[in-house]
């Protein structure tokens, strides 16, 4: 083997490295986002913070474009990988689907925390059944209370009020045949200022 064979050799171990470094982290922080963090605030009874930035947000505008740069560098490193005919074909296939993983779960993220899923709104045919919500009010004086629905787990983009409710009791007409719903209640003080999310109650709506 050349010198400069060698060095090549070493320069695509190094891309793939990149690649698989940047895929891992990308599926790890999506993971997290979409499912465990939202299981371990309901084991934890919401006392450990999330790290789901909220829809839209400054935050999330900044996560998204991180995980877009992240995305788009893993990419080119797997072009320059999958072009060496020197790499091994074993190494390539691997690198391509972790690759290939790290932008579905980008995508997953993007629908769950952006409040993207599609809902049917237009038919009212499918409409047939009503949820109630009870919680149990807050000890702190003068609060009122907002509902949030969502359709992915620990992901709630949808306010269902238009103002904030005096009553720890709501009823959600909105609902679709056929479908999962997931709801939140926060608590709101006189500023407008919210509580973290109450626990989440999962609701399968009958066709």
């Amino acid at each position: 083997m050349t010198m400069s064979s060698a060095y090549q050799d070493k320069a695509t171990l190094m891309i793939a490295r990149i690649a698989w470094t940047l895929a891992i982290c990308v599926c790890f922080f999506t993971v997290e986002n979409v499912w465990f963090d939202s299981w371990l605030r309901q084991k934890s009874h919401n006392r450990l913070p999330s790290f789901v930035p909220e829809p839209l947000g400054a935050a999330w505008v900044l996560v998204l474009a991180s995980l877009g740069a992240a995305i788009i560098l893993s990419v080119s490193c797997l072009v320059i990988i999958v072009r060496d005919k020197g790499f091994p074909m074993r190494k390539k296939v691997l690198t391509t689907v972790a690759v290939l993983l790290a932008m579905v779960v980008s995508g997953i993220w993007f629908s769950a925390t952006g409040g993207t899923s599609l809902i049917v709104r237009s038919n009212p045919s499918r409409r047939h059944h009503t949820v109630i919500l009870r919680w149990t009010p807050s000890t702190t004086k003068n609060v009122r209370y907002n509902i949030y629905r969502g359709q992915v787990a620990g992901a709630h983009p949808d306010r269902l009020n238009t103002t904030p409710l005096d009553q720890p009791t709501y009823t959600d007409t909105t609902a679709d045949n056929g479908s999962i719903y997931f709801y939140v209640v926060r608590a709101a003080d006189s500023s407008g200022r919210e509580s973290p999310d109450s626990n989440e109650v999962t609701v399968s709506i009958p066709n």
